[in-house]
């Protein structure tokens, strides 16, 4: 790897001395400018970027009581709420009503299976009385009051515990958050209704008020049918802002969704770079992140493979530097195609070779100038990367086309018979 660096920096040496400079079409002076990692000699056009999404790991689904009516919400979706606060609370009213009714309704099952036990001992007394032909009649009396009873019984212990679930409800008449979060949705009385309060399971399906969980980011991943199985659970993800590619954060991939097709428009597909098709299907992949910090729910990043400290060191030839004592600085394209004067921070010096290592102010994805009176603040610049020079490998078959070419025409071969062309060899 030195090897290959030092000669790519020995051919950039060359390169940038022969390009000081450049007139562009309109007449107009332009600064030449390369690329840092052809300077390196490193290929960054292999790199396969996919669109990510920052969202909270863990969504916790507060559901309603079906047993209880809801008499106030206290949130609504947008709110952002902290652990303890107050949801919604139940009516209490309508609650000491659902006691009473079910008190009486116990009370009339009570009644009914007393009634039924007196029905079946005066039945049996009167069988004993009864002649033989009459025996039967009372049998089957017998055994449809003690079928009633038994079916009594059974809904009363169903009613009796359905009255001390609603008696233990009467002290939770309120409803607190468990964590702190963002409230996504509030659903309406009339939505579904569950018996159990808190869940934290992210799959589908309606809940009566929805928490997005802050403090815990996830980011949440698109990639393509085609390149799905370039990623693997574990793999190391480093995240970069759209907007500030000098911010970024690492991570893994903590799991792969090949279940289900992802959602969102298909302009999504633009930031898989490696796709070449943006009508193919496309999957969701989750990065479990090292730190979330400078993080914002929805924000959207880039996600390319590998850790964001690996790779090549950027390694310059001192003469690509303007020094200035302790401060150093290079001539380097801006976002708006303009040179300027950028300040950098620099590592070890290098004697053998004159190299310095830059440790901050540069990125492989860069272009700077070599040094020379005739760069200002603010010049147009022409870019040069490895993709500007292309190269043609020749694998033999040029000839062999100049051959077919060349003989498969008779006209040739006669116009060279008939002429009778003598070959002179000059000696010397």
């Amino acid at each position: 790897m030195k090897k290959r660096r030092y000669l790519a920096l020995a051919s950039a040496l060359l390169l940038g001395l022969s390009m000081t400079g450049c007139a562009s079409s309109a007449g107009e002076s332009s600064a030449s400018v390369q690329s840092v990692a052809m300077l390196m000699g490193v290929d960054i056009t292999g790199t396969d970027l996919y669109s990510g999404v920052v969202e909270a790991k863990a969504t916790v689904k507060v559901q309603k009581d079906s047993n209880k009516t809801v008499e106030e919400v206290y949130v609504q979706a947008g709110d952002m709420v902290q652990a303890g606060d107050l949801l919604f609370s139940y009516d209490t009213d309508a609650l000491e009503l659902s006691v009473e009714t079910a008190e009486l309704e116990v009370e009339q099952l009570q009644n009914s299976i007393a009634n039924y036990e007196t029905q079946i001992a005066a039945l049996e007394k009167d069988k004993k009385k009864a002649s033989s032909s009459e025996q039967l009649s009372y049998t089957l009396q017998i055994q449809e009051t003690e079928l009633n009873k038994s079916e009594a019984e059974y809904n009363l212990k169903t009613k009796q515990a359905e009255l001390e679930r609603l008696k233990s409800s009467m002290g939770e008449t309120e409803v607190y958050a468990e964590v702190s979060g963002l409230v996504q949705s509030v659903a309406s009385d009339s939505s579904s209704e569950y018996a159990y309060a808190y869940s934290y399971d992210d799959s589908s399906g309606d809940a009566y008020i929805t928490i997005m969980e802050t403090g815990t980011y996830r980011i949440k991943g698109t990639v393509s049918e085609e390149n799905i199985y370039n990623l693997y659970e574990g793999m190391e993800i480093t995240a970069v802002s759209r907007t500030d590619d000098t911010q970024t954060w690492t991570g893994v991939i903590e799991s792969i969704d090949t279940g289900t097709t992802a959602d969102g428009d298909e302009s999504d597909s633009y930031y898989d770079s490696s796709s070449s098709d943006s009508r193919s299907a496309r999957y969701s992949f989750y990065v479990a992140l090292d730190s979330s910090d400078g993080l914002l729910i929805g924000q959207h990043v880039y996600l390319k493979a590998g850790d964001s400290e690996s790779g090549d060191e950027i390694v310059l030839p001192a003469g690509y530097l303007v020094l200035d004592g302790e401060n150093a600085s290079v001539w380097a394209a801006d976002s708006n195609s303009q040179l300027e004067l950028r300040a950098v921070t620099l590592g070890d010096y290098d004697a053998a070779a004159d190299t310095y290592v830059v440790t901050d102010g540069l990125t492989l994805e860069d272009y700077i100038a070599w040094p020379d009176s005739s760069l200002t603040v603010g010049m147009a610049v022409t870019e040069y990367d490895d993709g500007t020079f292309e190269t043609v490998e020749d694998d033999g078959s040029a000839g062999d086309e100049y051959e077919e070419d060349a003989y498969e025409e008779d006209e040739y071969d006669e116009a060279y018979a008939e002429d009778e062309i003598d070959v002179v060899v000059e000696e010397g």
